[in-house]
């Protein structure tokens, strides 16, 4: 067994060093120039363009336009496209309603997740965080601010663009403000 080894190893060394092409391969023309050959003014002139394009070497550019990446799952990508059919087809209990038919009510913020809730045109309120979908047009919440809630719907424009159309729904003032209301009993100012 180790006779066989050393004979296979001696002949890939062999062959190594022998080369399999019959003509020696060309070095680039500064090795050439390094090792001491003869200069390139010896070579006739009329040999020196076509050994250049010869010796010169092939240069690759990668384009990833239009390629996927290959280091993600194909299975992000079947998600991805089953998000976006769903993104047309919302069947959420907000989706019923345009965005002008729902009424900002109430606002919890001051923490990492804030939330708001949203009366429907029935009198039924829904909590809402940002990620939720309310809207005709499947719009997701992007935003939620002490005052507002921040709806953001997509279109698809005739161009292959995707575009954004943020609307802001504000939190409704209280109309009857009494002054004169005392809180320890309950009663208004005599």
């Amino acid at each position: 067994m180790k006779t066989l080894k050393c004979m296979a190893l001696s002949a890939t060394v062999l062959l190594g060093l022998t080369g399999c092409d019959d003509e020696p391969a060309a070095a680039p023309a500064g090795v050439v120039a390094a090792r001491g050959a003869a200069p390139a003014a010896a070579l006739p002139v009329a040999a020196k363009p076509t050994e250049a394009v010869a010796a010169a070497p092939h240069v690759y550019a990668y384009n990833p336009l239009g390629k996927r990446d290959p280091f993600r799952s194909p299975m992000d990508d079947l998600q991805r496209v089953s998000q976006e059919s769903q993104a047309s087809s919302c069947s959420d209990p907000l989706c019923q309603w345009d965005l002008a038919q729902l009424r900002l009510v109430a606002v919890v913020t001051g923490d990492s997740n804030p939330m708001g809730m949203v009366e429907d045109p029935l009198g039924r309120g829904h909590v809402v965080r940002r990620g939720a979908r309310m809207g005709r047009q499947g719009g997701k919440v992007t935003q939620i601010l002490r005052d507002s809630v921040t709806v953001t719907e997509y279109f698809p424009a005739p161009d292959g663009k995707v575009l954004s159309n943020p609307v802001s729904l504000q939190l409704a003032s209280d109309q009857k403000q009494d002054t004169a209301f005392n809180l320890q009993t309950g009663k208004n100012w005599e």
